[in-house]
């Protein structure tokens, strides 16, 4: 009788462990499914925070909410118009866009292929500020809710003259080869 009682029960066990298996399996592959579908973000959270600023996910489309806007709010840095570089905080980017306002809502993302050049602007009260050359950029899909641009975004050209271009490429140029200089002169 014993024998028949540890055969039972190991046969109780076994197939609690096969059943916890497949259900943690079907939850993993389930979550890979849905993982376009992401939380409530804060309004300093951004693309590369999350982990899903990969070329794999060019194309793709996400989802966000933007809780409301504290009224100690700074916004995060925001590159870019119309399409902003992986690194601008996405709430504020809404806003920037004409998405959202402070106090918060629905947002879908789709990421793009970077960008040359990201041109700045200022609209509905925010500033975004220029930026070359990302590996991933996006933008919001859907209508935007208000269009508030600045005088100044209005007479700007939309691509940065080849002057500002070669301006700016420059500047980070050297200031990149300062930082392998550092590191360079650390390592020797």
């Amino acid at each position: 009788m014993k024998i028949i009682k540890a055969s039972s029960r190991r046969r109780f066990i076994i197939l609690s462990l096969a059943l916890s298996l497949g259900i943690m399996s079907w939850q993993s592959a389930n979550a890979q499914t849905s993982s376009t579908r992401l939380a409530e973000i804060g309004w300093s959270s951004r693309l590369s925070s999350m982990g899903v600023d990969k070329k794999k996910n060019i194309g793709r489309i996400y989802d966000f909410y933007c809780q409301a806007a504290s009224e100690d709010l700074i916004h995060a840095p925001i590159w870019g118009t119309n399409i902003y570089t992986s690194n601008s905080g996405i709430c504020s980017t809404a806003v920037h866009s004409g998405m959202i306002s402070e106090e918060g809502g629905f947002v879908s993302i789709e990421l793009l292929a970077g960008q040359e050049f990201y041109t700045g602007s200022i609209k509905n009260g925010l500033e975004s500020k220029d930026h070359i050359g990302t590996h991933l950029s996006y933008i919001f899909i859907g209508e935007a809710l208000t269009n508030n641009y600045s005088e100044s975004e209005t007479n700007q050209q939309r691509r940065p003259s080849t002057i500002k271009r070669v301006m700016v490429n420059s500047v980070q140029r050297g200031v990149e080869r300062s930082i392998e200089r550092i590191i360079t002169d650390i390592f020797d």
